[in-house]
């Protein structure tokens, strides 16, 4: 009986597992920017950036996936150099996960004003269960126990082309050791898998000079088994740096965003519009996901200009 038992918790927290292993490498609706998803993919307004993310998927379950986001990067004064930290938990099921990311940032000029960026960052990962929501008939089981949390360090590398505020492209590769945890479960291996990501971006000039029309889209995939692909594309309409309103499509779900400007800070919103066979179990609008980020001018041409 007692083996019994340990074989259906250790198959609800694969199970678990699998369905939220992209947890940490999500895909955000609101426009996060490129860092989000690239190392390579920071500092590319030439500006100190401090942004946050909270998200909340399928509220109509119980123990939904709830997600956090604070990342923020800068430029040195040797303007080829810059650098990034993301801060990320998220949770789903019994399962809670917590990432750290540091990210060093080297640019070379390769035209007028487009530069080509290389990123590496060091990560540190904790994966655990989160005990109040596991209901089991013996909570006194050992596996239980021994089950707290698990720990793994790994890298990410990107490189990305870009113009700022015209357009980018970017490719990354994440999970680059597939290191295993220290969570010390019996017949249970947790090994990261390698995760690459491609995104892009695009912009025209509208309204005689007074807006903007930015395309951009992510893919995310572990090329691995079935290769399963997720991603976004966005389109969205910028005035004047006064507002945004877009709309995009992502696997499910069609999103609809919205986002103002207030001097050095930007407010958003992305809400998805479920479609498929998953409105029957869940709200019509499964996703809500809000967004804010600081701008601080430091840049050397600003302070040449000063």
């Amino acid at each position: 009986m007692m083996k019994m038992k340990k074989i259906y918790i250790i198959a609800s927290i694969l199970l678990v597992f699998v369905s939220t292993q992209g947890y940490g490498q999500r895909i955000w609706g609101n426009p996060v920017g490129q860092y989000a998803f690239n190392p390579a993919g920071g500092a590319m307004n030439d500006v100190t950036e401090i942004t946050s993310c909270y998200y909340n998927s399928f509220a109509a379950a119980n123990n939904n996936p709830v997600g956090y986001l604070l990342m923020g990067t800068a430029t040195f004064p040797n303007d080829r150099v810059a650098a990034g930290f993301k801060l990320s938990s998220e949770s789903g099921g019994v399962l809670n996960t917590t990432k750290a990311e540091a990210t060093f940032i080297y640019r070379v000029p390769v035209a007028k004003s487009s530069k080509l960026a290389f990123g590496l960052s060091g990560v540190l990962n904790q994966m655990g269960i989160v005990k109040d929501k596991v209901y089991v008939k013996y909570p006194e089981d050992p596996l239980l126990q021994s089950a707290k949390a698990g720990f793994w360090g790994d890298a990410n590398f990107g490189v990305s082309l870009y113009e700022t505020n015209r357009y980018y492209i970017g490719l990354a590769a994440n999970n680059l050791l597939g290191a295993q945890t220290t969570w010390l479960i019996s017949n249970f291996t947790n090994r990261s898998a390698r995760l690459f990501s491609l995104s892009g971006m695009y912009t025209f000039t509208v309204f005689r000079g007074d807006g903007k029309l930015e395309f951009s889209g992510v893919g995310m995939s572990y090329l691995k088994g079935q290769t399963a692909v997720n991603y976004d594309i966005t389109s969205r309409i910028i005035m004047k740096k006064s507002f945004w309103l877009g709309a995009g499509y992502t696997p499910n779900a069609i999103k609809v965003l919205c986002g103002l400007y207030f001097q050095n800070f930007s407010f958003g919103y992305s809400g998805g519009l479920g479609m498929g066979n998953i409105t029957k179990y869940t709200y019509k609008m499964p996703k809500h996901e809000l967004f804010v980020r600081l701008e601080i001018n430091n840049s050397k041409s600003s302070k040449t200009k000063k």
